[in-house]
């Protein structure tokens, strides 16, 4: 097989992505015996959407498998964008109102 072929193959698989990063809310925490109570994932998830859609960077809302951060009582987000990722701990959907607006203006 020829080396520089297999390369230019592998580069026409990418694209590029139509969204500057990602803000992942995980899945897992609300299931676990010591996550919290009354928030679930999806609210996290909507809450995220309409705080962040109006940043000038478009990032992408979604939920996912654990991400190691496993807070009691709360739900684990994080933002991947820019420079560096970041991530909360949301208890309630004030927290996650709060934590979504800190995240704007760190990425803005």
């Amino acid at each position: 097989m020829n080396p520089s072929h297999d390369r230019a193959a592998a580069d026409d698989l990418l694209v590029e992505a139509k969204f500057g990063g990602v803000a992942l809310v995980c899945g897992e925490c609300e299931k676990r015996s010591n996550g919290p109570s009354k928030l679930k994932a999806q609210q996290v998830r909507k809450i995220f959407k309409k705080e962040l859609h109006k940043l000038p960077l478009r990032l992408r809302v979604v939920q996912c498998s654990c991400l190691g951060i496993c807070p009691k009582k709360a739900i684990a987000v994080s933002v991947v964008a820019g420079a560096r990722p970041l991530a909360a701990e949301v208890r309630s959907e004030d927290e996650a109102s709060a934590a979504a607006g800190r995240f704007g203006r760190s990425l803005r």
